[in-house]
């Protein structure tokens, strides 16, 4: 028997063990910390309950008027967009309401067109309206019968689950 096939697993012992000394090991979870620890945004603390809630919403620009391509009917595409506290877009649970106003400064207060109202708590509707490819509810909302001008302002008001309120505006062109 020759000497280097007596030494070689001896050889690889000792690397692993060096290795492993060395910090080389993963972390829990088979991700390398390499080193650092996870840091906690300084405005959340992690006892405070789940910190991914919106904290931002706005009316996305993709909101628009379209025409229903099975039934002809003019229809508003209302689309709602929630971001987290870093900046991220995320789905949200509580109530949508959507008022549609003539944008027309002067007739503003006393034109309200239209307003429709959303559960999404409801698990099953926030999976209906949650668009998966833009990151954003889409509502299609009937406005049939309804007087609607050529610029209407689209206003959004949520009222997170969790007590916050958030509003958007947006103006959409007819």
């Amino acid at each position: 028997m020759s000497p280097g096939r007596i030494l070689s697993p001896w050889v690889l012992c000792l690397g692993t063990i060096l290795l492993v000394a060395a910090g080389c090991a993963t972390s829990p979870g088979g991700v390398s910390s390499g080193g650092r620890r996870s840091v906690v945004n300084p405005g959340q603390r992690s006892n405070e309950g789940w910190p991914f809630w919106p904290q931002q919403m706005r009316v996305h620009p993709l909101s628009q008027f379209v025409k229903d391509r099975h039934t002809g009917d003019l229809l508003l595409e209302a689309r709602i967009e929630f971001s987290d506290a870093w900046g991220h877009t995320c789905k949200a649970y509580g109530e949508v309401v959507i008022a549609l106003h003539d944008a027309d400064p002067l007739h503003f207060e006393d034109k309200e067109i239209g307003s429709w109202a959303e559960d999404l708590t409801d698990l099953e509707q926030n999976q209906v309206f949650f668009d998966d490819i833009t990151r954003t509810y889409l509502f299609r909302l009937e406005i049939e019968g309804m007087t609607v001008p050529d610029e209407c302002e689209l206003q959004v008001l949520f009222h997170s689950a969790d007590g916050a309120v958030l509003q958007g505006v947006y103006i959409v062109q007819k």
